[in-house]
């Protein structure tokens, strides 16, 4: 079947229509109100959803109107009981972290329910066997409808894609006035990856941020496969002189299962679409942010275009769609600088970080303007007032991009591949002002030499530094990223593209996306312009020794090892954020070696960090990815993932190496190098990084037996705390000579089954030691009994840091 054949297939000649078009369902589905003559006293109902327990204890309750003959919605007031009782441990300590208990046990005035089930008829039902008769209120459902009218957009589309869609996927929500927390929500949305959740969305110093109490599959049902895939994006844009972007995606998709119609793209709310097309040129409806007007749009509208197909897709079955749309995702920082705001939905993006397609772009932008973008640039010539020029990747890559502006730039080759680094020759303009002092300052008087008659010596006085310009740095920064490269190479193999471009951006953040590095100002400037900036000397070090490599690790970790769900981020990111602390080290700066950055992140993951509730290394497991970031915790996400995962990744490296042989590191870097191979271009999980840590493992890693590797993914990666230790001991002298050491390892701040191999080595005096052995801790204390010829003058606790540990 050709590419155009759903469109053409789509109403053959006789076939009976379907009594609405999507457009016609999802105004309908707009339209509905609460219906004044469905309004019944209640008394004892009750709704069970997944592991959640809904009761309406008394009050009163009403339904939404019919819309095509269902009904889709219902309404409560009066007194009602919301009990959740999450398994998963996880789930459960998050649960307590927000709502102060590992159950959810909420009383709730006021609920307001949307579902595609059966909830209409279980309610009928119950309200039948108590003989509760609806009646007439049209106060009540006046009073309703201004909350429940507005809600409809934000339930009309997904309801849409159950009613189009050929085997419907359950969903029900429910927005609860509790008591005590205000109103949050509980939502089992057989569509999601994990389709049972409740949460909240919390508002605080101006910004919102939803927070996931607990999420999960109740009863470990596997999450549904992605209904389409894209395989191919040719993308033509245009960016015009006054920064506004035209642009037509042509994207060839396959339908991963049959049966579903709508389609959900990843677009910037300041991109309007403006026509959605098949293979055959034929119209689509599609929906992006329906009824809101421009601010409303980029004040409270999503990023997401939807696109609906005229009949229900077959799986294999490929087709292709034409996006064409406009807007401004081009900001400028001022002084000349530009960036482009939406890097990663600048165009209709299909997926998540698992879905790797091919590219080609197609860009025209104005000539005094230098363009770098994702992929292999094949051509590039100039019309007129604007250039063009071609790009096509030669790779599957998840996601492409671009950067502009007026760039001085630099070029390193290396044979197999070139390092282009590009900046722009002046700062951008909040940058500035911070870097240039006013002009009519006085000169500080420190920096004055006292003269006789208070004259001031001008020629000794220390005038204030011009402002530098991000090009000063581009040589150096060209070296020390083909270094990284090479270095990463010895653990992830060779170099995945033909070249690597890095452009700068405004903000505090990098991004390192297929062939191209966002990379922050603050990474192309000298220590002394960033110590100006006001970057404290941790700060100055994050942009100048992490982020340019950390974002380099990411050409492999990220860009070719890709992964499916939140919970599986964290093993891309850790590994990159290694992987940036062995560069550091090798450069051998003094108090920059591996040791002094481990260090630095234990520090941080014992600390409460500004906003959180409770320090770091509680705040959740690393499987958590996105939800580690809260209300409660605004940093979360970085001081977890990047801190412990770091940590994980160096505990794998310490247990599997092999000291005194020729290449102690020969089992660690053989398991990057077959995660980098065998997982490419598809995702890595939490589960596979396990499973490949077990094939190479050590005897002395089976710390419970067996090749399993649960004990340490259970504590390090499932698991929340950092263990701390103290050692009693007694010394007394051998039968035989020598010393015997007897005592306890205590064990504190972690759970009671925590277990983990930890090195003790004995302080001989005189800067000599000795190493002992490894206790399996277990529990809160674990005896132990050593030999050793010197008597110790004090028993060390890892003393070569290979645990996250606090020795006390």
């Amino acid at each position: 079947m050709g590419l155009a054949a759903l469109f053409v297939l789509g109403a053959p000649a006789g076939a009976q229509t379907s009594p609405s078009s999507p457009r016609e369902i999802y105004e309908a589905l707009n339209r509905v109100r609460v219906d004044e003559q469905a309004v019944y006293p209640v008394q004892q109902l009750e709704l069970r959803r997944g592991d959640v327990r809904l009761a309406f204890d008394e009050g009163t309750l009403a339904f939404l109107t019919p819309c095509n003959g269902r009904i889709t919605g219902a309404v409560f007031s009066g007194r009602g009981h919301a009990l959740a009782a999450p398994r998963d441990p996880v789930e459960k300590q998050q649960l307590a972290r927000f709502v102060g208990a590992p159950v959810l046990d909420q009383e709730f005035r006021t609920a307001y329910l949307r579902f595609t089930d059966d909830t209409a008829g279980e309610l009928q039902k119950q309200l039948r066997a108590t003989q509760a008769a609806a009646g007439e209120n049209r106060e009540y459902a006046a009073r309703w409808n201004t909350i429940a009218v507005p809600m409809n957009p934000a339930h009309a589309l997904r309801i849409l894609a159950d009613w189009i869609a050929e085997e419907p996927r359950p969903y029900f929500y429910a927005a609860l006035e509790g008591l005590r927390t205000g109103t949050f929500e509980v939502v089992l949305d057989a569509r999601r990856e994990e389709a049972l959740s409740i949460g909240q969305m919390h508002a605080a110093d101006g910004a919102s941020v939803y927070d996931v109490w607990a999420a999960y599959r109740p009863g470990g049902d596997a999450p549904p496969a992605p209904a389409f895939r894209a395989l191919r994006y040719a993308i033509e844009t245009t960016v015009l002189a006054d920064r506004a972007l035209e642009g037509t995606s042509t994207i060839a998709v396959r339908a991963e299962r049959g049966g579903e119609r709508l389609l959900a793209f990843e677009l910037s709310r300041e991109l309007a679409a403006e026509s959605v097309r098949g293979g055959g040129g034929e119209e689509l409806a599609f929906f992006q942010n329906e009824g809101l007007n421009k601010q409303e749009r980029s004040r409270r509208g999503n990023d997401v275009l939807y696109v609906a197909l005229p009949r229900a897709a077959r799986r294999g079955e490929e087709f292709t769609l034409r996006v064409r749309y406009r807007g401004r995702v081009i900001s400028d920082a001022g002084n000349g600088v530009l960036f482009v705001g939406e890097r990663g939905s600048w165009y209709p993006h299909l997926g998540a970080a698992d879905s790797f397609a091919e590219y080609e772009l197609t860009l025209r932008w104005p000539r005094r303007l230098r363009l770098v973008a994702t992929g292999t640039k094949l051509e590039e010539h100039e019309e007129g007032e604007f250039r063009a020029g071609r790009w096509r990747t030669e790779k599957p890559v998840t996601v492409a991009g671009f950067n502009l502006g007026e760039y001085a730039s630099t070029s390193l080759d290396s044979g197999a591949y070139t390092v282009k680094v590009y900046a722009n020759q002046q700062l951008e303009e909040a940058l500035r002002q911070r870097l240039t002092p006013p002009a009519s300052a006085p000169p500080d008087a420190r920096q004055v030499e006292a003269r006789p008659f208070g004259i001031p010596a001008i020629g000794r006085m220390e005038l204030p530094a011009a402002a530098p310009s991000p090009a000063d740095r581009l040589q150096q920064l060209s070296k020390e990223i083909s270094a990284s490269i090479r270095f990463y190479e010895v653990y992830s193999g060779a170099f995945p593209y033909r070249q690597l471009q890095v452009s700068q951006i405004p903000g505090t953040f990098g991004q390192g996306w297929p062939g191209l590095l966002y990379l922050s100002t603050f990474s192309y400037l000298p220590a002394e312009a960033q110590q100006r900036a006001g970057l404290s000397t941790a700060g100055q070090e994050h942009f100048t020794e992490l982020v340019p490599f950390h974002e380099v690790a990411h050409q492999w970790w990220g860009n070719v090892v890709g992964w499916q769900s939140y919970r599986d981020q964290w093993v891309n990111e850790a590994i990159a954020s290694y992987l940036a602390l062995l560069f550091a080290d090798s450069q051998k700066k003094p108090e920059r070696t591996l040791r002094d950055w481990l260090e630095r992140y234990r520090k941080q993951l014992l600390t409460k960090s500004e906003g959180a509730d409770v320090a770091s290394a509680e705040i959740g497991p690393l499987t958590l990815g996105n939800r580690l970031s809260s209300s409660k915790s605004p940093e979360g996400f970085e001081q977890v993932v990047y801190g412990k995962g770091a940590w994980v990744m160096h505990m794998l490296r310490m247990q599997l190496r092999q000291p005194g042989s020729r290449n102690p590191d020969a089992r660690f870097v053989a398991l990057l190098r077959t995660l980098a191979a065998k997982y490419a271009y598809r995702a890595l999980s939490t589960g596979d990084l396990q499973r490949e840590v077990e094939a190479v493992m050590t005897p002395g890693m089976a710390v419970e037996g067996g090749r399993s590797m649960d004990w340490f993914f259970e504590e390090w990666v499932r698991g929340v705390g950092i263990p701390h230790y103290r050692v009693e001991y007694g010394v007394k002298r051998g039968e035989n000579g020598g010393y015997v050491v007897r005592g306890k390892l205590r064990q504190t701040g972690v759970p009671r089954g925590f277990v983990a191999p930890v090195p003790l080595s004995a302080s001989l005096g005189g800067g000599r030691s000795v190493a002992l052995g490894t206790v399996v801790a277990s529990g809160e204390e674990t005896s132990f009994r050593f030999t050793t010829a010197s008597a110790p003058r004090k028993i060390v606790i890892d003393p070569q840091m290979t645990l996250l540990c606090v020795a006390e």
